[in-house]
């Protein structure tokens, strides 16, 4: 089956290439100016020539040139203004006025299958992204660009790791179990945006990064989110949690050479505030004398760094005492990003084919010594008219990247990088820790504790984390016009890519003296087969399009690899350099094939029906039960056409509303028993082995009892939207009402041990989820070539467990460290669970809130296991500002994310250390903890009298990590997303040169948090990765960072 695919691709895109023209006609050039009419210039107008592909866009000062032969017509056309149409005549110069009209607030949207709709006869909600908002301060990683400008999303950056990936949902999380992460789709073809772990999260999680990082940015034309399942009904089960859809470039106009470089510097964006007035030792104390040394005492409870003395470094030097108030920030080095774009795009053949080829080469250098990301990304897409009635198209893209120095989070791992550099005493001079390795390359030098902590910079240059990944996708399309009205597409779209990830400790690495290396080769492949078929036509004042189809998808997964446990010779990573070898292999395959059909009936532009059915069969559900239909309807009401309102405040109105219902599966052999081979075992006192033994093969079986009887997943869908056009459309408003309900979703539960089983599959629960979503457009100014144009999304969603069966209180969606976990309770939102203090109860058993009790010493303690608080938050904004003038712009985003609550395992470090800034506060102080209460004798309650026997020990107990409480912190923010200012010469600035534009520009991004209550880190972080259900816990997160630089872009 692949080698046929394989042929017919080849055979597909021979046909393309040699149908693709390189001649062009002597046609005459025009030129001119489009304006308003306000005479303002104009700019990103198209101009086309009409029933052609051949066309222009005007530039910032409204300028543009196009060769057309007399006869032929132009189309001028700017969404929200009347396009109009010009015939070429004996004249070289046509100047047009466009005019702001209602009925032009008709952009064409890419929704399910790569099709194109009006965006008024749209009956459910979309939000879409052009090109050149992600030209603002690129970003190498396309969601990066997208925060602060879509409503109904959520997106979060994993810190300032090199490569780390970017959480994003729509709407909410729809289920407790399995995936909630939309589905990419790259010119109708669906694309995989994993996120392969190779490690435990609670024993150092490595990220590498999510899939959808490979995207070219500069090959976007356009990036729509469809949030709502009648959006995405039409790709079926996996687009139950919503669909990014991604329209790249194509060839339009004559010939061009264009060319695009970044060059951005990076620094950690935020780092903690240190005290720098205290020293190493304990209760004010360091006598190395008395036997104190570094390792053994605390950070920063020792006595004023003022007072002087002397002690012993950790490279066995005796120094002076004295603040290195620079610690961090001379560890951390100077980022840089570079990324290198060319492309050559156009038409041929008076229009009748088009093609565009690109090259981007990112270099990136991260703030962590010997961090680095490359990517190589190589695109062509070719589209030609090989007859009258038959049209093909096709875009391939290979991407090249590699990843080294990725950096572990987490916890219980020697690999923890930041729980060593955020908890060195400030008396350190970060140069004590070079070198780090001794000249014959076996011993570690200056570790920070012999026992536990090794040297951070043999942590980033000896321990290696990497990754290396080849992709390749794209997809090839036939379009076959049999008659009239009537239409045949038929496309083959695959998807295929092969990771490498490597991460080593060497041989003396504390905790691994004897080290190890960890080797996983991890491989995906995607085959989607389309096939559609399209009837449209009008009847009197009616606009019928029908459409039916099929879709085939397979995708298979893959994984192999061996960790090597305890080296004989050093950095020699070979299976046969070991003692013990601890191989894996894994292999997964699914199959959905699903019949469609698509209805949409217009009446007089201003009244639009559509309904559409799937019913999809898929391998992962049980035979017999294997098949699931799912409906959707929607309707969109132009009522300002309709009763045909045109005043000067309301220009244009629409109501819309839908309904729909969509199901989902579940993963490859849930229903199966599989029994793997086994290579090792395991017993006490010595007694571990390998298999084969004495001849014999090992098999173990599943830990989750499968289900034959499992049914698909189903969620239904609610949404009502109102979309209005104001003083002269110079105001739009978009506002949607949606409410989400999902049954029977597929899960693992716990079941007794003595059944033989650690869990069992079944469908159980209910979750909801009511949102409301808010998007404004505003042309505040437009007086004399300035312009201010403002965009701003407001989003709010609350996601409620309405039901978890009978008998389960709680569901965990994730795990963290010391009974801290992030939960699933019915009757509450998602949140995290975790220890809090001590609280005093009434008569009745019930928690007083505000009575929290402290002990004997007068310090708080451990109480409960209790509710935190919510992952998600209350609401999210973004306001985007536009200013030009000329041919400068200005641009600026800012996103503010309000509620939630995150834990922070970096603030309780710092503080238990005695680093943090507030624990140097009255060090010396012994007061009475406020708002605190004493557990009288006869079991009453009453009002602490007792003092803190010393700062320390507060501190030490208040932000414990076995306290979660005092560690979790209301997790509100407004993060100053980019900045971008740019210049564009105009054609008389250009008339000598070259260049048929030219455009230089500064940018930043990240450039500064505000309103934020959590102290010493970015909120903006998550231990768990894109591909987890977890959130709102950080544990030894790297800082974000903050980015400022330049950009050229030049068109030959």
């Amino acid at each position: 089956m692949k080698t046929k695919t394989f042929k017919l691709i080849l055979f597909l895109i021979a046909i393309q290439m040699g149908a693709i023209q390189t001649m062009y006609s002597q046609e005459n050039s025009i030129t001119g100016h489009v304006v308003d009419e306000s005479n303002i210039p104009v700019s990103g107008v198209t101009v086309m020539i009409k029933d052609t592909r051949i066309g222009v866009q005007t530039d910032f000062d409204g300028n543009y040139s196009i060769k057309a032969n007399p006869g032929q017509v132009l189309l001028f056309s700017y969404l929200g203004m009347r396009t109009e149409e010009v015939t070429v005549g004996a004249s070289k110069t046509i100047h047009v006025i466009l005019y702001e009209d209602a009925e032009a607030l008709n952009e064409v949207v890419v929704t399910a299958m790569g099709i194109e709709r009006a965006d008024r006869t749209l009956g459910y909600g979309v939000s879409t992204v052009k090109s050149a908002d992600f030209d603002v301060a690129r970003e190498t990683d396309v969601l990066q660009a997208l925060q602060g400008k879509v409503s109904g999303v959520q997106i979060t950056g994993q810190g300032g790791g090199i490569g780390a990936s970017t959480k994003i949902t729509v709407r909410g999380m729809t289920r407790i179990s399995g995936s909630n992460n939309p589905l990419w789709v790259i010119d109708g073809v669906p694309i995989s945006d994993a996120n392969d772990f190779t490690s435990s999260r609670t024993t150092g999680s490595i990220d590498y990064g999510n899939r959808a990082q490979d995207i070219n940015p500069d090959d976007i034309e356009s990036l729509t989110v469809l949030k709502g399942a009648s959006a995405a009904a039409l790709y079926g089960s996996r687009a139950s949690n919503g669909v990014i859809v991604v329209t790249t470039k194509k060839g339009k106009g004559k010939a061009t050479v264009s060319y695009s470089s970044t060059i951005r510097f990076d620094n950690p964006l935020r780092l903690p505030d240190f005290q720098n007035t205290f020293g190493p030792g304990d209760y004010g104390v360091y006598n190395e004398a008395e036997g104190d040394n570094l390792q053994e005492v605390g950070a920063g409870w020792g006595a004023r760094i003022s007072e002087g003395g002397t002690y012993t470094d950790y490279a066995g030097n005796v120094q002076t005492f004295q603040s290195y108030p620079d610690l961090q920030k001379d560890f951390y080095e100077l980022g840089s990003t570079n990324i290198h774009s060319f492309a050559i795009s156009g038409v041929s053949d008076k229009g009748q084919n088009d093609y565009r080829f690109s090259t981007s080469y990112t270099s990136k250098e991260g703030i962590i010594p010997g961090s680095s990301l490359e990517k190589l990304n190589l695109g062509l897409k070719s589209g030609a008219q090989l007859y009258d009635n038959l049209k093909s198209s096709f875009s391939i893209n290979y991407v090249n990247s590699s990843i080294e120095g990725a950096v572990a989070q987490g916890g219980n791992d020697p690999n923890i990088l930041m729980s060593v550099i955020n908890t060195l005493p400030r008396t350190t001079d970060i140069n004590v820790f070079t070198p780090w390795i001794s000249e014959d390359g076996e011993e570690q030098l200056a570790p920070v504790d012999a026992d536990g902590t090794n040297n951070p910079y043999w942590i980033v240059h000896e321990n290696q984390r990497t990754s290396d990944t080849e992709r390749f996708f794209g997809n090839v399309n036939l379009d076959y016009q049999p008659v009239k009205h009537l239409s045949v597409l038929g496309r083959v779209g695959y998807d295929t890519y092969n990771t490498t990830h490597f991460s080593n400790k060497h041989k003396g690495t504390i905790g691994l003296l004897e080290g190890n290396y960890t080797e996983n080769h991890i491989s995906r492949n995607e085959l989607t087969l389309d096939f559609l078929t399209t009837y449209n036509n009008v009847f009197g004042d009616f606009d019928f399009k029908i459409m039916g189809g099929a879709q085939w998808n397979q995708r298979e997964w893959s994984t192999i690899g061996n960790q090597g446990i305890s080296l004989t010779i050093p950095e020699l990573f070979d299976p046969g350099n070991v003692e013990t070898n601890v191989p894996w292999k894994n292999y997964a395959k699914t199959r959905i094939f699903g019949v469609f059909s698509d209805l949409t009936l217009t009446y007089k532009t201003w009244l639009t029906l559509n309904a559409s059915a799937r019913n999809d069969w898929s391998s992962t559900l049980p035979e017999g039960g294997n098949s699931y239909f799912y409906p959707s309807v929607a309707l969109s009401f132009v009522f300002t056409d309709a009763f045909k309102i045109d005043s000067n405040i309301l220009n244009y109105g629409k109501l819309r509303g839908n309904w729909a219902n969509v199901g989902s599966d579940t993963g490859a052999y849930q229903l199966d028993f599989l029994y793997s081979p086994q290579s090792t075992w395991y017993g006490q006192f010595s007694t571990s082995g390998t298999f084969p033994f004495d001849g014999q093969l090992a098999f173990s079986g599943p830990n989750t009892l499968p289900n034959v009887n499992l049914k698909p997943e189903n969620q239904a869908n609610y949404e009502l939207g109102i979309e209005l056009g104001l003083l002269k459309n110079r105001v739009t408003i978009d506002a949607t009402y949606y409410k989400n309900v999902t049954t029977d979703q597929i899960i693992s539960l716990l079941v007794p041990a003595s059944t033989g089983y650690s869990s069992a599959m079944t469908n159980i629960g209910e979750i909801s989820n009511t949102g409301f979503e808010l998007e404004i457009g505003a042309k505040i100014i437009r007086y004399k070539g300035f312009v201010w144009n403002l965009n701003y999304n407001f989003s709010t969603n609350e996601t409620i467990i309405d039901d978890l069966g009978e008998g389960i209180d709680k569901y965990t969606m994730a795990s963290a460290f010391n009974g801290l976990v992030v939960g699933a309770e019915e009757g509450q939102s998602i949140g995290i669970y975790g220890n809090r203090f001590a609280r005093a109860v009434d008569e009745n058993g019930n928690t007083i809130e505000d009575q929290i009790l402290v002990n004997s010493n007068g310090l708080r303690y451990e109480g409960d296991n209790e509710r935190l608080g919510d992952i998600t938050p209350d609401f999210t904004m973004g306001l985007t500002s536009v200013f030009r003038y000329k041919g400068w712009s200005l641009s600026t985003t800012f996103d503010w994310k309000e509620g939630g609550v995150l834990y922070s395992q970096t603030v309780s470090s710092l503080r238990t250390s005695g680093l943090a800034k507030e624990t140097a506060v009255d060090r010396e102080t012994l007061f009475v903890d406020p708002n605190t209460y004493m557990v009288n004798e006869d079991g009453t309650y009453s009002e602490n009298t007792i003092a803190i026997p010393s700062v320390q020990q507060y501190w030490s107990n208040y932000s414990a990590s076995r306290i979660h409480e005092s560690n979790t912190f209301d997790a509100t923010y407004i993060k100053w997303r980019e900045l971008g200012l740019a210049y564009t010469f105009n054609k008389e600035q250009l008339n000598n040169s070259p260049f048929k534009s030219l455009r230089i520009g500064v940018q930043g991004r990240n450039l500064g948090i505000f309103n934020t209550s959590i102290p010493h880190i970015d909120p903006e972080t998550n231990l768990f990765g894109s591909g987890s259900n977890g959130g709102a816990i950080e544990y030894n997160g790297v800082p974000s960072t903050s980015s400022v630089g330049f950009n050229v872009q030049v068109k030959f």
